[in-house]
């Protein structure tokens, strides 16, 4: 069942639960005044009369005698007196009947015949009885009084035609049913209406989940109203924002993952490749100890190249994989340590490395920090050429903040490279990377050990002019401190 139809048809039976118990009520209520005031009504009328049959029998003794208290009238003139007197009545619906104590009828205008029982004349004196009869198709109200005529007993029954009451009563049912039909077809057709407005932002809610569903996950709901809908709608594009940004990221690393197993591949074949063919070369070709050092010489190197490869991949690994023990360390040992491993390679290539560094203390891994430094000045050593200068410096730039640099005048990275120089395999100039037994991976290596230690890398580089590469490193006072000499 749709949640409209649920909501139509909720609204529709609790109307119905209150409404016709209520108009019920009120009908049964107005019908049992009327009654009562009908039953009041008559039991008046019904001692006007037996109070008028007494004056009546006191002017009959007083036309008899004179001495009205001492007259005796004898019960064949009582029952004459109340014949003549309620003969005369020309009181339109006027019903009554006199009984004697004998039970015979001295006067009556109602006809009584088919009723069997008159339960209302058993009645004591000083009582009034009264009972409500369905005679024909008419109702009647009937009310009996005992009445003393100078020694006389008589029952003087009043009926009164009470059938209004009761037509009344069931034109209203009729009524109620009529117009309980009418409300409910408005009711009906307003109710749907309304549940139909009220769901509606709820069906746009379906629509963009089945939309998203399919695989648009920009699809969003538009937020019409302040309700508890309208916040549900918030809610519901703020979670396919959400999700949407996490579909994107993992396209991402989808595509990342790719691109580095292609980029794997690649690296991997083309040594491969060479160490196959001068492998294949030396295997079917005559001894030239020339031709067969030099094939050793590049095989060698390939291999290293390899070697280097996969060290440089473990690190990575293990780098998105553990959790390192953090330790102050002071950098100036670190720095000092280092140019001392670099220096064959620096008089090679005819380079200086110049160091300043300030007496911090920086909590790091040292064994991540030796790896980012190593990787940090063999990249300015491959960008420089013979007699250039390597700046590699170490100084507190604020009271939280330590600044690495590395800056070189090599030559340089184009602005279009330098957004990429982090994915891994990534070499702006490929042909002098690979010359210099580079894979492409040291500075997104470096990427990973800043990320560790909460640092912020930037690189600064214009062709041809150098490039500086700063490591912003946050540290709380408690864990900078200067060395004491």
């Amino acid at each position: 069942m749709r949640f409209w139809q649920k909501i139509f048809l909720s609204t529709l039976i609790v109307f119905e639960i209150f409404f016709i118990p209520a108009c019920l009520y009120l009908i049964n209520s107005n019908f049992k005044l009327n009654t009562s005031m009908a039953i009041d009504s008559g039991i008046s009328e019904q001692n006007r009369f037996c109070t008028s049959l007494e004056s009546n029998l006191y002017l009959l003794k007083a036309q008899k005698s004179s001495d009205s208290q001492a007259a005796e009238v004898d019960k064949q003139s009582i029952d004459a007196m109340i014949n003549t007197y309620l003969g005369n009545l020309r009181e339109q619906d006027l019903y009554l009947d006199v009984i004697d104590e004998n039970n015979d009828v001295i006067f009556s205008n109602l006809k009584i015949s088919t009723i069997t029982q008159r339960d209302e004349l058993n009645i004591a004196s000083d009582q009034v009885n009264y009972i409500i009869r369905d005679l024909g198709d008419k109702t009647y109200l009937f009310i009996t009084k005992k009445v003393d005529l100078d020694h006389n007993p008589y029952k003087v029954s009043y009926a009164k035609d009470i059938s209004s009451i009761y037509n009344n009563r069931a034109n209203l049912l009729n009524l109620l049913l009529r117009l309980n039909i009418l409300v409910s077809g408005i009711l009906v057709i307003v109710t749907i209406v309304l549940s139909k407005f009220i769901v509606k932002p709820i069906n746009k809610l379906i629509q963009s989940t089945q939309t998203i569903a399919e695989g648009n996950f920009s699809a969003r709901v538009k937020v019409m109203s302040n309700d508890e809908i309208g916040l549900l709608s918030e809610n519901f594009n703020a979670m396919a924002g959400v999700v949407e940004d996490k579909i994107n990221q993992l396209e991402k690393i989808s595509e990342d993952k790719q691109r580095f197993i292609d980029n794997l591949a690649h690296e991997l074949r083309t040594p491969l490749t060479s160490i196959i063919g001068y492998a294949d070369y030396l295997r079917t070709n005559k001894y030239d100890e020339e031709i067969f050092i030099n094939s050793l010489s590049f095989i060698y190197e390939e291999g290293k190249r390899l070697e280097k490869l996969a060290l440089t991949l473990m690190d990575l690994i293990v780098l998105r994989k553990e959790d390192f023990a953090m330790k102050e360390e002071n950098l100036e040992e670190l720095f000092i340590d280092l140019k001392n491993s670099f220096t064959p390679k620096l008089e090679l290539r005819n380079i200086d490395l110049e160091l300043s560094v300030e007496p911090l203390r920086l909590l790091m891994n040292k064994d991540l920090m030796k790896i980012l430094l190593a990787n940090l000045v063999d990249n300015a050593i491959k960008a420089s050429k013979s007699g250039d200068k390597i700046a590699l410096s170490l100084h507190r730039d604020t009271e939280a903040t330590i600044i690495l640099e590395i800056k070189d005048t090599g030559i340089g990275i184009s602005a279009e490279d330098i957004a990429q120089v982090f994915e891994p395999f990534y070499m702006a100039d490929k042909s002098r990377s690979r010359a210099n037994g580079g894979v492409g991976l040291g500075l997104s290596l470096c990427a990973e050990i800043a990320k560790i230690h909460d640092a912020e890398l930037k690189i600064e580089s214009k062709l041809n002019e150098g490039t500086t590469i700063k490591i912003s490193f946050n540290q709380d006072d408690s864990n900078m401190e200067n060395d004491k000499p």
